[in-house]
């Protein structure tokens, strides 16, 4: 039998509510042609069917959401103050009334549950008049569009993009704008810098690609100045760092990951360990040419350990840090080390981390 209510689901509601040439025409709209049972003559089938399709729509919506607000978002970069706060008062205005419908929604549904409970239903097949719920939820004081409004800060939050889920969580990304001048290149004009940054909330490893595409060029003349970086999980990650003169504006920006391949096991002997007799500074190995162009990331490196204090061999790049460079200097690093292993021969592995110093 149905047991309780079903709480009010995740703010979401009709898309039928957005006006017409929405700039979210690109974001998916969920079919929200839902029928809610008369509690009091419904089957627990139908009431059991309605409480599926009121969750799965809630997961569609949910995605829709996001989708509106990275479109917001998106549509915001580099345009006045006016046109910002225009397209963010219509980012609000139809995520408040998405809320209201399905709040409406999940409110006569409640209600329903509530009918079926004392009368225990009947043959089914009758429809609920959810009108008064939904005019209810309809004239309720509206709350802010969660996570805040797509509106970029005037210090260093340009723009948010989309969030995507992933097993154990989801990643999103962020353009920001650092304002201190800078001198940039062989110029004497003041320069601002712009990276985008991707929050990696989920349990996967993942390569993201990202781009800044200027009204313009930055500092370097480069009109989409692009780069890719590995965003190691529950972190956050600069992925495209780029400097343009002051009164350049961003026009548009994107990030795109995919979760790394998980490693296959690593065939070491049982209670097999090295230990390193003679480390090194991996800065020594950071190459100027990475150094400059801003490379940073993990490399995961796999090598043999021949006896007592000697150099490992066979070193192989086993995860890149998607710079070729970052991933020569790993190997070289590697094989300047002196280690020592009681089992002759064994195949270990290693993650060194090139990062650079603000």
């Amino acid at each position: 039998m149905i047991a309780s209510k079903m709480a009010v689901l995740s703010a979401i509601g009709l898309v039928a509510a957005l006006p017409l040439g929405s700039a979210y025409a690109a974001c998916t709209r969920p079919n929200f042609k839902i029928t809610v049972p008369d509690g009091a003559a419904a089957t627990e089938a139908e009431m059991k069917t309605a409480a599926q399709t009121l969750v799965k729509l809630d997961q569609e919506m949910g995605e829709y959401l996001r989708c509106i607000k990275g479109d917001a978002s998106q549509a915001t970069v580099g345009k006045d103050e006016a046109t910002r706060q225009k397209l963010v008062q219509e980012y609000v205005d139809s995520h408040n009334a998405t809320t209201d419908e399905l709040a409406g929604l999940a409110a006569c549904y409640n209600a329903q549950v509530e009918a079926f409970q004392k009368t225990k239903g009947g043959a089914g097949g009758k429809t609920a008049d959810c009108s008064s719920h939904m005019a209810a939820a309809k004239n309720r004081t509206p709350g802010p569009a969660p996570g805040g409004t797509p509106m970029p800060s005037n210090i260093v939050k340009e723009a948010d993009g989309y969030s995507f889920e992933l097993q154990g969580g989801a990643w999103s990304y962020t353009l920001i704008r650092d304002d201190t001048p800078r001198y940039c290149g062989d110029s004497e004009k003041h320069c601002v810098r712009r990276t985008v940054f991707v929050t990696n909330g989920s349990e996967q490893e993942l390569e993201c690609k990202a781009y800044i595409k200027y009204e313009g060029a930055d500092a370097k003349g480069n009109a989409q100045p692009e780069a890719q970086a590995v965003v190691l999980r529950k972190s956050v990650r600069a992925v495209i760092a780029s400097m343009a003169h002051q009164g350049v504006n961003a026009a548009t920006f994107e990030a795109s990951c995919k979760p790394r391949p998980p490693l296959p096991p690593l065939d070491t002997q049982a209670g097999c360990k090295y230990e390193v007799v003679k480390p090194v500074n991996i800065s020594d190995f950071y190459p100027p040419e990475a150094r400059e162009a801003d490379e940073q990331g993990p490399v995961v490196v796999e090598f043999t350990v021949p006896g007592k204090a000697a150099s490992p061999t066979d070193i192989k790049v086993i995860a890149s840090s998607l710079s070729p460079r970052l991933d020569q200097g790993a190997v070289q690093a590697v094989g300047a080390m002196i280690m020592s292993s009681q089992c002759k021969n064994q195949r270990y592995r290693l993650r060194l981390n090139f990062q650079l110093e603000e």
